[in-house]
């Protein structure tokens, strides 16, 4: 199977399940809906020719809308395809493939068939969801095989990424076998499974988040925008796509590429700095500089509870949002990064103790500033396992407790700073005693150093 790539929207299509072609500039073009072929004509103008004008008899339909002639006779009957002088087009075999997706799922035929009289169903959205993967001569079993791993870890790899297993017979996508090639390197390198795994999974979990959250994102800031013009659902989203949807294209994928190359600029600089000062210290020429002592800062917002059920999911959200932006913005203050979201809560990573405490008291000051409920934060400095993009150990779950004895509105260190921190923008309260789970003792005493919310 010939595979092509949608210009306007970036999908991977068959060629024989193009919906429409064109040709420009000596180049032929293939579409995975109509409504990306109008998209690109509008952009080329009369340069580029007209949609694929195959016709198909119910034969040749049922075939690759794989259903029966019969059930082709009923769309027919019941206006779901509309022949034109018997014959059909490569959107009907589209619109055949969609109806036995749904009918798959239990939506019944008769029920699809009035809600497109009445209007209130179009399906066009849906053409693009019943393209089929262009698939590779090779199985899965024989993917393994290119890749010089068993069967059980290429399980494991889809898995992680969060994709469906493989099945050893099945005909593996070509976009598949071409993307899976980097993960072979590793493996030809000498990686362990376990550590190719690992990798899959963060990228998989990262990748993922973005995906699932973008159509949620389409229907609440773009659709809603058409639905508060009259427009019924469909209509509504049919219009955002072709409005909104189709002229941003492929920039969402160009968009990933081009934030993974910024971000990666700035860690492989960092990391390639740690191989000079090995080398210059093995050299004998100049010893590696210390590793500092790193911080966990740990912020919530109080009373989310009660925010949830008195104003409800949406405004809770809000919040959580409003102060994962505070978060980010001091975090690139003090040389941190935000490393998670936790409903109410943010997990930021700080390198320097003293800023992590500064950082503590912005985000309170900035949630305050922001019009959010009163936080709480906790510090905690130590040491940390960094491990598939996050941090763990000791040092991160003390910042945590220490978080959840500190008072709303304010910010509390625990005992684990080893230098000390500026604190002249910082008026010191009292040392209260802390529980013994999760600090640091001194002197047997278990005992932290809680500072007011103002800076």
């Amino acid at each position: 199977m010939p595979m092509a790539i949608d210009p306007v929207c970036g999908m991977r299509i068959d060629t024989d399940d193009a919906v429409a072609r064109a040709d420009f500039e000596g180049t032929t073009y293939y579409f995975c809906s109509r409504a990306c072929f109008e998209a690109f004509v509008a952009d080329q103008g009369l340069y580029a020719t007209g949609p694929e004008t195959e016709r198909l008899d119910a034969e040749e339909l049922a075939r690759r809308g794989f259903s029966t002639v019969e059930e082709v006779d009923r769309l027919v009957e019941l206006g779901v395809v509309e022949p034109t002088d018997g014959e059909f087009t490569r959107e009907d075999v589209m619109r055949v493939r969609v109806v036995g997706q749904l009918q798959a799922a239990g939506i019944g035929l008769e029920a699809l068939a009035a809600a497109l009289r009445s209007g209130h169903l179009t399906l066009g959205y849906m053409q693009a969801s019943a393209r089929m993967h262009p698939r590779s001569s090779a199985t899965f079993a024989e993917l393994a095989e290119e890749m010089g791993v068993d069967f059980e870890s290429l399980v494991r790899l889809y898995l992680a990424m969060g994709l469906p297993a493989p099945r050893p017979e099945e005909r593996a996508p070509e976009e598949d076998r071409q993307a899976l090639g980097g993960l072979a390197v590793l493996f030809e390198a000498g990686v362990e499974a376990d550590d190719v795994v690992a990798l899959a999974r963060l990228w998989g979990d990262s990748v993922r988040k973005i995906a699932q959250y973008l159509p949620h994102y389409f229907h609440i800031a773009v659709e809603e925008r058409y639905r508060r013009r009259g427009l019924a659902d469909n209509q509504a989203y049919e219009e955002a796509l072709r409005k909104v949807g189709l002229r941003i294209g492929r920039s969402g994928e160009d968009f990933l590429g081009w934030l993974f190359r910024r971000h990666t600029d700035l860690f492989s600089v960092a990391h390639q700095f740690e191989h000079v000062e090995t080398a210059l210290e093995q050299a004998g020429v100049r010893p590696r500089s210390p590793r500092g002592i790193e911080a966990a800062v740990f912020a919530d917002v109080s009373g989310f509870t009660a925010l949830t059920e008195r104003s409800g999911d949406r405004a809770a959200a809000d919040v959580a949002l409003t102060l994962a932006e505070v978060a980010a913005e001091v975090a690139a203050r003090h040389g941190g990064e935000v490393v998670e979201m936790l409903g109410d809560g943010v997990l930021l990573h700080v390198g320097d103790p003293s800023g992590a405490v500064m950082a503590a008291l912005e985000i309170v000051a900035g949630a305050e500033a922001r019009g959010l409920p009163p936080t709480h934060v906790g510090v905690e400095a130590g040491t940390m396992l960094y491990e598939g993009g996050d941090y763990f150990g000791r040092t991160v779950n003390l910042a945590a407790r220490i978080a959840s004895e500190a008072g709303p509105g304010a910010g509390a260190g625990g005992g684990g700073r080893r230098r000390p921190c500026p604190l002249s923008r910082v008026q010191v309260d009292r040392a209260a005693p802390l529980p013994a789970e999760g600090h640091h003792r001194r002197g047997g005493d278990i005992r932290g150093d809680v500072f007011s919310g103002t800076c």
